[in-house]
Order: structure tokens, then sequence, then C-alpha cells
């Protein structure tokens, strides 16, 4: 079975390939063979159902996502004589935006996350494999100036208290407004922002993605 085909087995893509300079290698220790990273994600809520029915889903402990992340990460570098890489852990903290913008076709969005020419803003990357080579099953699509050409930014006018603006993105009047406001519609299936972009509809997180990531972005501040 292939590494895509085994990725796949839990929700997750080999979403692009890098290859690392001998900089990187020495400033995050990483063996000096393993010269090519390749990212691994998710196209819209491709991973929630074997994330959602995971021990690490259920357990009640912190981190579910980041936990079954590590777990299959593992799990599968092992197999295919590989080195998990995660986001989440450091320091050293890894650069994976940097990564992923010369693995794939990304330009940043007004509100912050990342675009993607196919999958708009419901994508993200759970770990990354360092190893000798890769075999990439199809080449990265085109880049596209989507964001550029969308006049309208419908993203930067759904915030229900204007937490995105072209300055940027206020974390705290967010946080503020979710905590003291239950009721809000956020809650119910995530960021309204996000949910308002018109680039692939089809793609956008199930409510119950969403409110999980709403909730663990709230949980994070404390």
């Amino acid at each position: 079975m292939s590494l895509a085909q085994r990725l796949r087995d839990h929700g997750l893509y080999l979403r692009g390939i890098t290859g690392l300079t001998l900089r990187e290698l020495e400033t995050y220790g990483f063996p000096t063979e393993f010269t090519a990273l390749a990212l691994v994600g998710n196209a819209g809520s491709s991973y929630w159902p074997a994330f959602s029915s995971s021990a690490e889903y259920h357990d009640g402990a912190a981190d579910p996502l980041d936990r079954w992340s590590r777990r299959i990460a593992a799990s599968i570098a092992t197999e295919f004589t590989l080195q998990p890489v995660y986001p989440f852990e450091g320091p050293p903290y890894y650069p994976f935006q940097q990564w992923a913008q010369r693995a794939e076709s990304l330009a940043q969005s007004p509100i912050g996350v990342m675009m993607h020419p196919r999958y708009g803003l419901w994508h993200s990357y759970r770990f990354a494999l360092l190893g000798r080579e890769f075999d990439t099953e199809q080449a990265p699509p085109a880049a596209s100036s989507l964001c550029i050409d969308c006049t309208a930014k419908p993203c930067l006018h759904a915030c229900p208290v204007g937490a995105f603006d072209e300055s940027g993105y206020d974390v705290e009047r967010c946080a503020g407004y979710l905590t003291q406001t239950p009721l809000a519609e956020c809650h119910a299936g995530g960021c309204l922002a996000r949910l308002a972009c018109p680039i692939a509809p089809e793609l956008r997180y199930i409510p119950a993605q969403g409110r999980f990531h709403l909730q663990a972005f709230l949980g994070a501040r404390g």
C-alpha cells in the first residue's frame, strides 16, 4: 500500500512536497539524509469521520486533534521509515506556512487563513513527514489570485463584531464576543467570516467540525 493510500485511510492527503536546505536541516536537527518534506493535511472535512470516532476525540483529555494527529503520523512514519514533524510542538517551532507556500500554490487571505486555489479556506496541515524522496500523484495546482480578484470580500464584512478588516484580525475582540455571547451564530458552525468566503463552498467544514475548532480556539485562550 502506498503512502498516499495509507493517509487516505484516515481522511488525510499528501498535500505538497518541498526540499529542505542544509541550513534548515542544521537549524532543526533533522537527519541530513532526509532532505525532502511532505506536508500532510485535510481538504474540507475529510478527516472528521476518522477523528470523531477515535479514542482521542472521546476520552475527554486535552488537545484531542493534536494527539490523534501524532498517533497517526507516528504509525505511518514507522511503517514507511520516515520522521514526523508537527506544527503544534516546539521550540523550535517549525515554519509550516513557509513550507506550505513552497510546496503548494497558496496566498494569504484577507482574514489570515491561507487560500488554496482548489480547497479555498477549507484545509489545514496536521503534520509533515521527512524522508529521502517522495512520489507525487499530481503536480501542485497553478497559482491563483482568487482573493485579489474578489472585489466584494465578504469575509471582511461577515463578522458580527468586525474583528476582521484590511489591517488584520482583532483576536481579543473576537474572543471577547464569543465568550460573552454564548448564543452567537458563530457557536453553531464556526467562524462566520470564513463561512462567507465564496470559494469552494462544497468543502466548508461540517457544523460539528466548525464548532470543535471554535471551542478549541476559546479553550486555548483559557
